[in-house]
């Protein structure tokens, strides 16, 4: 149930993003960008709280891997923004795509089985990816 309540929530705050960031033009990407590491510091220092509350030992330099990471996801946040702001319409299926991507990169690393409901799934979100693209274009 939470990958499927995930993908709606996920779903819903692409839509809203797309909305408010493509169609409606009610921020600009600036003024996004800063509003998603806004939330960000807030959850991470409510993290932080809770954990010390917690007693939970946390030090900074242990904690290279999630350093990285959360390098990477703000990196990631930047190019979201920019590419909802310019043609949402392409750019939401494309990153909801990276579900694809997991399920064939644990095929290749992890030797995950498939079967062949699961290959059609794929084709078919592959062929509404490319239709969307072609739809635009014209």
């Amino acid at each position: 149930m939470f990958p499927i309540l995930y993908a709606v929530i996920d779903g819903l705050g692409t839509f809203l993003d797309a909305v408010y960031l493509d169609e409606l033009s009610l921020i600009g990407e600036d003024a996004a960008l800063i509003a998603y590491e806004y939330t960000f510091l807030l959850v991470g220092a409510g993290c932080w709280l809770f954990l010390r509350r917690k007693r939970v030992p946390f030090h900074v330099t242990r904690e290279k891997d999630k350093g990285i990471a959360a390098l990477f996801e703000t990196a990631g946040q930047f190019f979201y923004v920019f590419a909802m702001a310019r043609n949402a319409v392409i750019a939401a299926p494309m990153i909801a795509s990276y579900s694809i991507v997991s399920i064939l990169l644990s095929r290749l690393f992890l030797k995950e089985k498939l079967s062949r409901a699961h290959y059609a799934a794929i084709g078919i979100v592959m062929l509404g990816i490319a239709v969307l693209g072609l739809a635009d274009a014209g």
